[in-house]
């Protein structure tokens, strides 16, 4: 029997719609969300989202487009961060390394900086070093500021500045828009992602 220790932590997000493909006045595609309300009582919320064509840089500084990430045939797992966060962040990156081993074979986990002026890729990869991750399929990404910003605005996640910021884990289905939104069950990931 294998025993892992995942560190739990009371997140708060709330999720509504996508800024990226606009459809009202607003901004906002309410025909992509249909949110399942079990789903939501219990701390998820599911949702439909494309990735825009947007270039990020990885902890290895090469560039990784982001709708080639995601929407590759594997699973993904992602989250935002930023490597100077010692509360919330620490935390998550602990839960994805022990999340890791009973995850899907292939499953990739991107960590996405909301502090890309700090976080260069070199400061992603000492991160890397210092939490001693096995970064197979592990994508810590850093970018333009203004892009970050806008990818947070659309799973509101943006709180106006870093040290304010909501954390969630999000699991992005292979071959699907869906993405799923955990907000503080994490232990059921790989569940959710063994069920299909």
């Amino acid at each position: 029997m294998i025993r892992v220790f995942i560190p739990v932590v009371l997140l708060t997000c709330s999720l509504d719609l996508p800024a990226f493909e606009p459809i009202d006045g607003n901004g906002h595609d309410h025909t992509a969300m249909q949110y399942d309300q079990a789903a939501v009582d219990s701390g998820t919320k599911q949702f439909s989202f494309r990735f825009p064509q947007m270039t990020l840089i990885d902890h290895r500084n090469r560039p990784v487009p982001l709708a080639q990430l995601f929407g590759s045939g594997e699973e993904v797992v992602f989250a935002f961060f930023f490597t100077h966060c010692v509360s919330v962040c620490t935390t998550l990156t602990e839960t994805l390394k022990s999340l890791q081993p009973l995850l899907p074979e292939g499953t990739r986990i991107a960590m996405i900086s909301i502090d890309p002026e700090t976080d260069t890729p070199d400061m992603l990869a000492a991160y890397v070093e210092s939490h001693r991750i096995d970064d197979r399929n592990w994508y810590l990404l850093t970018g333009d500021l203004p892009e970050i910003v806008a990818l947070q605005k659309s799973f509101e996640s943006y709180r106006g500045n870093k040290m304010n910021h909501s954390v969630s884990l999000f699991l992005k289905r292979s071959g699907s828009d869906r993405i799923t939104e955990i907000r503080h069950d994490f232990v059921s990931i790989p569940g959710l992602m063994h069920r299909g």
